[in-house]
């Protein structure tokens, strides 16, 4: 088995990879079309070396999306109250579940059971709002007996739906998180972590229509049954609102929450890399139990978007189909050389200013490989570094199909045969046994001859 080690040299300054090389809840340190390999510890070490920036929430994580890797994290796994951003969950299963002509009918319980002071559109007992029409006021105004409505239609009532959240939380590998209504407003037992919250909103926005409703800034629903008025819902994500200081202009979405338990939270995507922020307990009332209006979650997240969009960048480690290196041939007319091809694509999330030399590739091949041989066929593989810090693997196939030549074959293994170790030890040992057999025939020649003039010299 034979290496090789290459450079891909790249100007610049000094940094680190990104952080982890999971998905909120799954390994993949970089995007391989054709396989991907685990990140190792050094890589992670590396990662640490960049200077990371600083949040005031209790919790938070920045995730690349494209390449399923943290990129930074906070308490990441600490259970903390999700506040509204709960809708997320609410939001997903009712996609699933629901048609978005179905009419939703809001009885008394989903618009009464409510504490005091929470968020509401004002529906009243017997309203009915289509699917469609409820999921914006459900994560854009954040209406919580829009919450109960939906979790009703769903499920038939709050603790079915509940039980549905948990169960569908578990399938998308979520151990830290429980829920207990569809809304969010406070429970002891109702909590999920930067991490998970993460999960959910990386699942939500492969559902369709969701970023449809959660990237407006508003939206006029038409009157119901009960009213003649339209209704206007505003997002309460001010990071959309170019009005607001707290306005983001790469932000995209998804989903705020608030409560005095809570403090401010935020999940939110951002444009380019398809990045996506949850940052979890941001300051919401003082020591003295005032409110505070300042939106620390909002610019926690564009913190960390910017930290990402300038420090650090999606680079492109190979090609499908790039060559990398050739290999010893044998048996094939005419030929004694074979090259091989990277199989899938591979990108690593890097910083965006390289040394030379920051990256370098080892090619793991046979020294040698035996016609016949098929285009495609797996060969070895090629890993890359930074700076000493294994990224990921990519598999190496033949570049061309090679038939064997069966004279070539005889001749190579002729010479294979001649030229192999036990060949060489075996006619040694023959020769070294001839010769002392030879010199065993002489010495017994001479001393026959000896014997027979003794002989003759007695008989006269």
């Amino acid at each position: 088995m034979t290496t090789n080690t290459t450079q891909n040299p790249q100007a610049g300054n000094e940094g680190g990879p990104g952080y982890e090389d999971s998905k909120p809840n799954t390994s993949n340190n970089t995007t391989n079309t054709a396989g991907q390999s685990q990140v190792s510890a050094e890589a992670k070490a590396a990662a640490d070396a960049i200077a990371k920036p600083t949040i005031s929430a209790e919790a938070g994580i920045l995730y690349d999306v494209t390449n399923g890797r943290v990129l930074f994290e906070k308490n990441a796994d600490e259970k903390l109250a999700p506040a509204s951003t709960t809708k997320l969950m609410t939001a997903l299963l009712v996609l699933e579940k629901a048609n978005l002509d179905d009419k939703v009918t809001f009885s008394k319980t989903a618009v009464t059971n409510l504490e005091s002071g929470a968020v509401k559109i004002g529906l009243v007992e017997g309203d009915q709002v289509s699917v469609k029409d409820s999921l914006y006021a459900l994560l854009l105004k954040s209406a919580n007996e829009v919450a109960n409505g939906l979790a009703e239609h769903v499920s038939g009532s709050i603790s079915a739906f509940a039980e549905l959240m948990n169960a569908r939380a578990a399938e998308l590998g979520c151990t830290n998180t429980h829920f207990v209504n569809p809304h969010g407003l406070y429970d002891e037992n109702h909590y999920t972590t930067a991490r998970e919250m993460a999960t959910i909103t990386e699942y939500a926005l492969t559902m369709p229509y969701f970023t449809d409703v959660t990237s407006q800034t508003y939206y006029t629903q038409p009157p119901t049954n009960m009213t003649s008025e339209e209704r206007t819902v505003t997002t309460t994500n001010r990071m959309l609102l170019s009005c607001d200081d707290e306005y983001y202009t790469y932000a995209t979405g998804v989903k705020t929450g608030s409560l005095n338990e809570s403090g401010y939270c935020i999940s939110a995507t951002a444009t380019y890399d398809s990045y996506l922020v949850v940052c979890m307990g941001s300051p919401y009332i003082d020591s003295e139990g005032n409110h505070i209006d300042y939106h620390g979650e909002m610019y926690d997240a564009a913190t960390l978007f910017r930290w990402a969009f300038l420090n650090i960048e999606n680079k492109t480690l190979v090609t499908d189909g790039e060559l990398l290196g050739e290999v010893s041939l044998k048996y094939a007319w005419g030929k004694d050389r074979l090259q091989v091809l990277a199989q899938g694509n591979l990108t690593a999330t890097l910083p965006s200013s390289l040394e030379s030399g920051a990256i370098t590739t080892k090619l793991d091949l046979p020294e040698s490989v035996k016609a016949p041989v098929k285009k495609g066929d797996y060969v070895g593989t090629a890993t890359f570094y930074y700076n000493g810090a294994e990224l990921s693997t990519v598999a190496l196939v033949a570049a061309e199909s090679v038939e064997r030549s069966e004279i070539v074959q005889v001749l190579q293994q002729g010479q294979e045969v001649l030229t192999s170790t036990w060949f060489i030890v075996t006619a040694t040992i023959l020769l070294v046994l001839a010769a002392a057999y030879a010199i065993l025939a002489i010495l017994m020649n001479r001393k026959n001859k000896k014997v027979r003039r003794v002989k003759k010299y007695r008989d006269l």
